[in-house]
């Protein structure tokens, strides 16, 4: 028997079976490995969907606090010191100013002789008019007596009394413009300002002098409108004066007639009580009312919770 055929052929089954097998290899990991890939994603798709359709957690949110009404520092508002009375005379001719006897910051009484004008041809023109005046009331008086028995006629009656009665009024018309020629004080004060001056010729309605009230005096405050609720006439509060750093006492007399819807305040007059050092218009200071520090705040609403 010849034993060398029996020998396998090059490149046989022997030889090609480690191949097959690490190929078979290689495909086993392959699909072990895609199968974990698509697990891992229907997982992942799986926790965004359950994610995705979870209702939206409810989040605490706390509700905005609504603004307080603070007490104002003790109370304090701005105020200044007015006069009661104020005026601004005026001239009612034209005319030459004679005299001004009280300047700039001189008192007078109510009364008093403020300005005085040259009204010379006013006097003139009053004479005139009631002399026309007199003559033609001796001719109505003529005429009358004679319509007695006759002897004129009723129309001559008639024209001469319309011409007495048109003297007589215009004679009374230059006597009210004398009545202009001085100017005198409505009220006892100090004179504020001289705008006009002795010698000078006054237009009608031109001013002459500013004038006030003099030891009569008040207060006007702006103070926040919320205040109306507790404030009211005869209130009391200390007015620190900025001039002097001295102390007045007031008492709320009157409150305006609106409140201002920018700057939500409204303007009170005080008058004052009681008063130490000078005390002049114009000064300003601060008023405090100790009521408006006592008032408590409104307390703060608790917050509620909201969804997201």
């Amino acid at each position: 028997m010849n034993h060398d055929s029996e020998q396998p052929e090059p490149g046989g089954t022997g030889k090609r079976w480690p191949y097959v097998a690490g190929g078979v290899a290689l495909l086993v990991a392959a699909v072990a490995v895609a199968q974990s890939g698509a697990l891992d994603g229907q997982v992942q798709w799986s926790d965004d969907h359950r994610a995705a359709q979870a209702p939206p957690a409810r989040v605490a949110v706390p509700a905005p606090v609504p603004a307080t009404r603070q007490p104002d520092p003790a109370g304090e508002v701005r105020g200044i010191v007015k006069a009661k009375q104020e005026a601004t005379i005026a001239s009612r001719i034209t005319a030459r100013i004679t005299a001004m006897p009280y300047g700039e910051g001189k008192s007078f009484g109510k009364g008093a002789l403020l300005a005085s004008f040259d009204c010379s041809q006013t006097r003139a023109q009053l004479n005139a008019a009631n002399a026309a005046a007199a003559a033609y009331r001796k001719t109505y008086e003529t005429n009358a007596e004679l319509d007695q028995y006759e002897a004129v006629g009723k129309n001559e009656v008639a024209v001469s009394h319309a011409n007495l009665n048109k003297a007589v009024a215009e004679a009374a018309a230059v006597s009210a413009q004398l009545a202009d020629c001085a100017v005198y004080a409505p009220f006892s004060g100090t004179v504020v300002e001289e705008i006009a001056h002795v010698r000078e010729v006054a237009a009608s309605g031109q001013p002459l002098l500013k004038i006030q009230s003099g030891g009569n005096l008040e207060i006007e405050l702006i103070v926040p409108s919320r205040w109306l609720t507790w404030l009211k006439p005869g209130t009391p509060f200390r007015f620190r004066i900025d001039e002097t750093g001295q102390e007045a006492s007031g008492v709320v007399t009157r409150f305006g007639a609106t409140v201002d819807a920018v700057s939500k305040t409204i303007r009170v007059t005080a008058d004052i009580t009681k008063q130490a050092g000078m005390v002049l218009p114009g000064m300003s200071g601060s008023a405090s009312f100790p009521e408006a520090a006592a008032t408590p705040a409104a307390p703060p609403k608790a917050p509620n919770d909201k969804p997201a």
